[in-house]
């Protein structure tokens, strides 16, 4: 019989990866689109193209599945590397007066290197500390061509996933507690969208292994808990194959196994909401306060004119 927590956990399943799959090609054509958009010049007013491109990332969330705040880790950690890049979108020069005559201006902050979430200059280094998803994308781009070359042996591409690691954790896409198996499907997620390739399936377990997934997702609900930890570690250990077989336990009954299924699925796991303020999505942008003009003082009254006398 369902227990009470059991049957509130079930109503509770969360968003997860099959609706992402489903909207691979808009999120992919919304990604294109915030890549080719050019800042215009001027006065900060949105312009036409910058709407169009909104909308596009609108309709991509919305197929997605990707309004809503309780999910799997990986789907959500996407979109907030999404929001991430298209805030550099966001037009520049926005000024207004606040209350006490003071101008306060909100603009771009100009870096070695560009934005956060500006790509990078071609041929130009990117410091991963200042424009952290300039950096990554630039070292994606340089695991594609080692990859081309037939050249991403372990040594080559040691140095790029340095920078790919750091530069997600600088976003607050990862973090330190992140568990491997979520950091290296959110990197494959990451990877193809930025490289504009097709959905990465997961990867495919083999019969045998099917296998003793299934039995330590079953063992999460054991009666001794140093059972339920022992399968909870080796589910971690197995990595990216095991995960499916974890989501199903989401569709059971015993809450003891789906709370952990949970856990393993990273749900609730959000580090781009703690992330450092100096680490934000924020980078980037200064509020200056400029003083409104002074008054010119007022002209001085002319001396009084002597009586002349008679």
């Amino acid at each position: 019989m369902m227990t009470l927590a059991a049957a509130l956990l079930l109503g509770m399943i969360p968003q997860d990866e099959a609706r992402l799959k489903e909207a691979w090609p808009k999120l992919a054509d919304a990604w294109k689109a915030v890549a080719e958009y050019k800042v215009p010049a001027g006065s900060g007013e949105l312009d036409d193209e910058f709407l169009k491109v909104a909308g596009k990332l609108r309709d991509a969330f919305e197929a997605g599945g990707l309004f809503v705040e309780d999910g799997e880790y990986a789907p959500l950690a996407l979109k907030a590397f999404i929001k991430v890049r298209a805030r550099a979108l966001a037009p520049s020069g926005v000024s207004s007066w606040d209350g006490r005559g003071a101008r306060i201006a909100i603009l771009r902050r100009v870096v070695a290197g560009g934005m956060p979430g500006a790509p990078p200059v071609p041929g130009a280094p990117v410091p991963v500390e200042s424009n952290p998803m300039g950096a990554l994308l630039r070292s994606l781009e340089k695991l594609k061509e080692l990859k081309v070359g037939g050249l991403d042996d372990e040594e080559n591409v040691q140095d790029e996933m340095v920078t790919v690691r750091k530069a997600l954790k600088l976003l607050g896409i990862t973090a330190d507690e992140t568990p491997a198996a979520l950091r290296r499907r959110i990197f494959s997620l990451i990877r193809a969208l930025a490289l504009g390739e097709a959905y990465p399936e997961w990867p495919k377990a083999t019969e045998e292994q099917a296998k003793q997934f299934r039995a330590w997702v079953s063992e999460l609900g054991n009666e001794s808990i140093e059972a339920r930890e022992k399968a909870t570690k080796e589910l971690l250990r197995a990595g990216e194959a095991s995960l499916p077989f974890v989501r199903e336990a989401l569709k059971g009954a015993d809450a003891e196994i789906i709370a952990r299924a949970r856990q393993l699925l990273g749900i609730g796991h959000a580090p781009w909401k703690t992330v450092r303020p100096q680490q934000s999505m924020d980078w980037g942008v200064e509020t200056l306060v400029v003083p409104a003009p002074a008054e010119a003082p007022a002209a001085p009254a002319p001396p009084p004119k002597k009586e002349e006398k008679k």
